[in-house]
């Protein structure tokens, strides 16, 4: 058992240096091959761009709720019972943290509005795509979702619908941001407490 914990301990201890190092050479090669500065790609966005300190707070709370809803999912997913009626329940969770992580680095990235784009791909498709791969998800694990509080995710796709629909197709003359990004915030919130149920309910049968 002392042998087995120290291998795991220095597996957990290389790690936490591979990581770094692997950002740390990625940041380098952006900063080679774009000829962009290190500064640029390593401080915080408010210092780079130097522009107030409450610039764009709102998206950065959203983006709160999405690494939350990540970490609960996975963190309760590999806590939970190991018997075999929770299993699915358990992949359900684990799957569903690796979506939001996906959703929100999307959200943090821009890939639908800048990055993708930049590659060819419309932000159109970009959506499609996305709505292909929630709803495989949704097949996946539909008799799974039946028995939680959907009622929750159905509020959280709604929501984050509309928050598209704006973004794709706006209406003319008219300032949306608020409306746009407020969806969009109601919609990610909805997740949080989605998944925060799920996660409780599975914790709880350990």
């Amino acid at each position: 058992m002392k042998i087995s914990q120290q291998q795991s301990n220095r597996w957990k201890r290389l790690i936490v240096l591979v990581i770094p190092i692997f950002l740390i050479g990625a940041v380098k090669v952006l900063s080679i091959w774009k000829e962009i500065p290190v500064g640029n790609l390593t401080w915080d966005i408010v210092a780079t761009a130097n522009v107030p300190v409450y610039t764009g707070f709102f998206s950065q709370i959203g983006i709160f709720f999405w690494v939350a809803t990540a970490t609960l999912c996975i963190f309760s997913a590999s806590l939970s019972s190991q018997h075999q009626e929770i299993l699915g329940f358990k992949r359900f969770l684990y799957v569903s943290g690796f979506l939001t992580i996906f959703l929100g680095v999307d959200d943090i990235f821009l890939l639908h509005e800048a990055v993708f784009p930049f590659f060819g791909i419309p932000e159109k498709v970009v959506y499609a795509s996305y709505g292909f791969i929630l709803i495989s998800w949704i097949v996946k694990f539909y008799t799974t979702i039946l028995r939680t509080d959907y009622i929750l995710l159905l509020m959280a796709f709604f929501f984050l619908g509309l928050s598209v629909g704006l973004d794709v197709f706006p209406l003319s003359n008219i300032d949306l941001y608020l409306f746009e990004d407020g969806f969009k915030m109601t919609g990610i919130v909805s997740w949080f407490f989605y998944f925060y149920g799920n996660s409780v309910k599975a914790v709880s049968k350990t």
